[in-house]
């Protein structure tokens, strides 16, 4: 059976106990602490009916396990794995383990992530010039999806903007059909950065271009809102002179007319009376969706007001196209869509959009992760997480959908709602999909209005506002900063100009271009300037030794900061090499060889002292360095060398910045040799490592 564990030799060892597996089994799951014990209750129901026999037990019924709640008090177990192998296994568990009141929870969440996720959804799709149903059905496979295969239970996922924001040209120049395949391509892509680790790397990515990100996603999202105001069945004409307008500034230039008089008046109360719902509601109460409520008010104003007090009208979602569907099936059996074949046409005019949707996907998605681990104080998987959505894609790019990633904004939603596992996500997407099949004429009769309302109160959240305050700071000089603000209220909370730049180059980048050629801007230049910056952290402290007869007879020198290429050229300045003597130590404990570079300036600061006929030697290299340089040992000249086991070990100087340095064993416990650090002779574990001292020194550190 597979909770009897066996050693080398095939035969039973200490069993655990059916009640330990089936705890190592729900903790795979990643259930909530407080539902342990309503899990436990329920296993112990049925250990008792089980034969003590196959359990594994002894016939007293008395096991060796700890009690059934002690396995839920440690949050590390529950979040190790963020769900582990058995998620799609685990629904089922889930809902029967999980209390009463817990469940009751998990599906209001789930229920009221869908409600807000409708109205994103069609406003979504409306403006990649999709019809509306097309929204709601990428969001359901999405959401089933990555609840059955995602990194990280209770985070939602579905149709995005910032993936709206990129198919509206391919969707007008190619038709909905090439979306379709830059969908699958696109999944297919996410898997392969899934199993090589590039969701790891949003570790790299710094705060201020995740600022100028969230930014930029806010603008693009109110800009593609301003469609929705267009006079609805009517054609454009294309730019004058074939030069075309970023995608994001296309409302202002595709010519099709704007509403007008009192039609566009009552379309911008609706708007900001959606939106006003959305801001102040969940100041009076959380327990009613704002978004929803927004969208009813606005859709009672419409009904009520405008069309039978006024006998006027705004646009409906219905004048757009129905949102009512059925349930996914592959789109060549889809009779509106005309797929043509897979050949290197379609695959040339899709390949650049699936790139771009799956880099901002994945960005996006591990963005959220790292939001919902911070406020649940758990840990996702980033890796599964992304096969999750490339998985996901894939089948809603095979059904004719727009694709999608992780929802920052109904994440939030869902987290602070009090869910913790997949059943949220679960009821979710049950509910998407029933609005899909039976509640889609509700949604026809909804004003776009009200929908761009609710999505303006998205843009809202997303934008980050506390940096308008950091980028004014930033850009005023000392003289006035000290003047105009208060020591308290401001003046103490300037950042780098040069971060302030990297925000604005992100936001500005995304508008022109698109989110994922912002990042990699942003990320370029604020790797340039710490390299720029590290490039001058470097130096070294130095020291002479005499003999016994008081003659200088070696000079030390303890280097510290890394040497690469950047560094280099400051790293040869820090040497006297005319009056140095004709010994020279380098001590490289707290430093670090990083590069060929590196290397190369050995070799001419090498080539410096040989000149005079002097020699260099390289020691207490961290274990890093010794590989570089010993992989390397070829490459360096004959007036280098590198301190060998049997070598007299000098002290170096007291390491100044109060950066703890590294300590090297230089022979290994069973071969441990008595070594002599100027003539005085070390015992024990002092002849093995190396031990500073503290010693006169001269500095000549830059």
């Amino acid at each position: 059976p597979w909770f009897k564990r066996f050693d080398s030799r095939f035969r039973p060892i200490k069993c655990l106990s059916f009640p330990s597996c089936a705890y190592d089994f729900l903790d795979r799951m990643a259930l909530p602490a407080h539902s342990h014990q309503t899990a436990s209750a329920t296993i112990s129901a049925a250990v008792s009916a089980s034969s003590p026999v196959l359990l594994g037990r002894s016939t007293s019924g008395a096991t060796t396990d700890g009690p059934p709640d002690a396995c839920g008090t440690d949050a590390s177990r529950w979040s190790g794995s963020a769900g582990g192998c058995f998620a799609g296994a685990s629904m089922a568990v889930q809902a029967t383990c999980l209390a009463p009141s817990d469940m009751l929870r998990e599906v209001i969440s789930g229920v009221t992530v869908a409600l807000a996720m409708v109205p994103e959804a069609v406003a979504f799709s409306l403006s990649a010039g999709l019809t509306p149903a097309v929204g709601l059905m990428s969001s359901f496979i999405i959401c089933i999806l990555t609840t059955l295969l995602g990194g990280r239970p209770a985070m939602v996922s579905g149709a995005t903007g910032s993936i709206a924001a990129l198919i509206g040209p391919i969707v007008q120049e190619h038709g909905p059909e090439y979306l379709f395949y830059a969908v699958v391509l696109m999944g297919v892509i996410q898997i392969a950065m899934g199993l090589v680790g590039a969701g790891n790397l949003v570790r790299l990515v710094p705060t201020s271009v995740e600022i100028g990100f969230a930014n930029g996603l806010a603008l693009v999202i109110a800009l593609s809102q301003l469609s929705s105001y267009k006079m609805p069945g009517q054609q454009g004409h294309s730019e004058a002179g074939g030069h075309a307008a970023p995608e994001s500034f296309k409302p202002f230039v595709d010519g099709v007319p704007w509403e007008q008089g009192l039609q566009g008046a009552f379309a911008g109360i609706i708007t900001a009376l959606s939106f006003l719902i959305c801001i102040f509601l969940p100041y009076l109460t959380k327990r009613v969706p704002s978004a929803l409520t927004g969208i009813v008010v606005g859709t009672a104003l419409e009904w009520a007001v405008v069309r039978a007090a006024f006998k006027s009208h705004t646009t409906l979602v219905g004048d757009l196209g129905s949102t009512g569907g059925s349930f996914p099936v592959p789109v060549w059996f889809q009779p509106q869509y005309h797929m043509p074949a897979l050949g290197g046409n379609v695959f040339v005019a899709i390949y650049k959009l699936s790139i771009i949707m799956a880099i901002v996907g994945i960005l996006e998605s591990a963005m959220t992760l790292s939001l919902i681990n911070e406020r649940t104080k758990t840990k996702g998987n980033v890796v599964r997480e992304c096969v999750g959505q490339g998985v996901a894609n894939i089948v809603c790019g095979l059904c004719g959908g727009m694709g999608g990633c992780a929802m920052l904004g109904q994440s939030m939603i869902n987290v602070s709602s009090g869910a913790r596992t997949r059943v949220s996500t679960f009821a979710c997407s049950v509910f998407l999909v029933f609005i899909l099949l039976v509640a889609y004429p509700a949604i026809n009769i909804l004003p776009v209005a009200a929908l761009s309302g609710v999505m303006f109160n998205v843009v809202f959240q997303t934008f980050e506002w506390e940096s308008l305050k950091l980028l004014s700071v930033a850009v005023l000089p000392k003289s006035l900063r000290d003047r105009l603000l208060a020591e308290d209220n401001g003046r103490l909370k300037k950042i780098r100009r040069v971060d302030a730049v990297v925000i604005v180059l992100v936001t500005v980048v995304t508008l022109l271009a698109d989110l994922a050629v912002a990042v990699g801007c942003g990320v370029a230049v604020a790797c340039f300037m710490h390299v720029y910056d590290a490039a001058a952290m470097i130096g070294a402290t130095s020291k002479v030794q005499h003999d016994a007869e008081g003659r200088v007879r070696t000079k030390i020198y303890d280097v510290h900061g890394v040497l690469f290429f950047g560094s280099a050229s400051t790293f040869l300045e820090l040497f006297d090499v005319e009056g140095d003597p004709e010994d020279v130590r380098l001590i490289f404990e707290s430093s670090y060889i990083s590069d060929y570079s590196a290397l190369e300036a050995l070799n001419k600061l090498g080539e410096r002292y040989g000149e005079l006929g002097k020699r260099v030697t390289l020691q207490l290299l961290h274990p890093g360095s010794s590989r570089i340089v010993d992989k390397a040992a070829n490459l360096l000249v004959k007036e280098v060398t590198v301190a060998s086991v049997g070598e007299r070990i000098l002290d170096s100087p007291r390491f100044r910045h109060h950066i703890e340095g590294y300590t090297q064993s230089f022979t290994p416990p069973e071969e441990a040799e008595q070594e002599t650090v100027l003539g005085q002779e070390l015992s024990g574990d002092e002849g093995r490592l190396r031990h500073r001292s503290v010693l006169p020194e001269v500095s000549s550190a830059v």
